[in-house]
């Protein structure tokens, strides 16, 4: 398997430690030359840089009418933005920051016989005119933005009135991380709050209520969608749980559904 994580993470960890946004976008455009590098020629091993649990929840979120979708943060294997545009008469723009992952993308997604338009560009700064597609995705990106507030107003900037925005990202309060902190604390174990995200690299992860506080810049969350775990038995336990009532709150994955706020 690839080394371009390891790469990436020494990467990550000098670009934290500076806190310089400008080289955290760095970090992440290096990350796609490694995997670009490593994988090009070895397609079936391009990971999803997000649960795969996911992808059908949010792709169920995108209005059948929808025919111009953007996926702003696609990844090298770009899951979503493929079950999104498996959808005959529909047209998706999938977009990365870094352009291995956008070559990647392009080529996984042609293997799979869909065909995506793909474009290299930063989500705090998206390279779209205003209200210039019918809905928009946001899967496991919000976390990695330096300025994650811009990068609301952008999503809602180029969604158009009446449009709908989904975002997706890991929940810092999920039934698993909730059970891991139970599990250290009886231990005496107290790690610092990054030790529960889903991957080294996140600036940050949220709530429900955190991500909507967030998003209220721009955007009117309306609904939240449950992602759950679907290995094992004590997986597919905590799914059924977390579709309860009060329990929505402890999904895996916070997956916003919103409208555009003018």
């Amino acid at each position: 398997m690839t080394d371009a994580f390891t790469r990436h993470r020494a990467d990550v960890e000098m670009a934290l430690e500076s806190g310089d946004p400008g080289q955290i976008k760095a970090a992440y455009r290096l990350l796609g030359a490694y995997l670009e590098k490593d994988l090009a020629d070895d397609l079936d091993h391009v990971p999803v840089l997000s649960f795969v649990e996911t992808t059908p929840v949010v792709a169920a979120q995108v209005p059948a009418a929808a025919g111009l979708v953007l996926d702003a943060g696609c990844g090298p294997n770009p899951a979503l933005a493929i079950a999104i545009g498996s959808q005959r008469d529909r047209v998706v723009v999938a977009l990365d920051i870094g352009l291995g992952m956008a070559r990647l993308a392009l080529a996984v997604a042609a293997r799979a016989g869909v065909a995506l338009r793909v474009v290299v560009g930063d989500v705090e700064r998206l390279p779209f005119r205003s209200c210039a597609f019918d809905a928009v995705v946001c899967d496991d990106t919000i976390e990695h933005l330096p300025d994650d507030r811009a990068g609301a107003r952008e999503l809602s900037r180029v969604a158009t009135d009446g449009g709908t925005v989904i975002v997706a990202t890991p929940n810092r309060h999920s039934l698993e991380v909730i059970w891991r902190k139970l599990r250290d604390r009886l231990r005496g174990r107290r790690p610092p709050a990054a030790a529960y995200y889903a991957a080294e690299s996140h600036l940050r992860e949220y709530t429900p209520k955190e991500l909507s506080t967030v998003l209220g810049v721009a955007l009117h969350v309306r609904q939240f969608a449950v992602v759950g775990w679907h290995i094992g038995r004590k997986g597919r336990l905590a799914t059924r749980l977390v579709q309860r009532g009060p329990f929505r709150r402890f999904t895996r994955t916070v997956v916003a559904v919103a409208d555009p706020v003018r």
